[in-house]
């Protein structure tokens, strides 16, 4: 699934822990190491953006919501981690 910029919603520092206290305990390991693979995947000047893509998309593409690691402005890699 390609992710466009314009779902973009907003940069994250940390870890996301409180995020997904909801899910099952592996769920949330999951999102964390593919959180901490893209941070790792980051030189100076790159930043990790959380995504959703529109609620006018969802009834096509599902739910998705997840982490892209942003260069210049453009998305270079990304995880989903829900796609309901």
């Amino acid at each position: 699934m390609k992710i466009i910029e314009e779902w973009l919603t907003e940069r994250v520092e940390n870890a996301p822990t409180s995020y997904h206290r909801h899910l099952p305990d592996m769920a949330a390991l999951r999102i964390r190491m593919a959180w901490q693979k893209l941070k790792r995947q980051a030189t100076e000047g790159d930043e990790v953006w959380a995504f959703q893509n529109p609620s006018n998309t969802w009834k096509k593409q599902g739910k998705l919501t997840g982490y892209a690691l942003v260069r210049e402005g453009k998305i270079l890699q990304s995880v989903t981690v829900t796609n309901v």
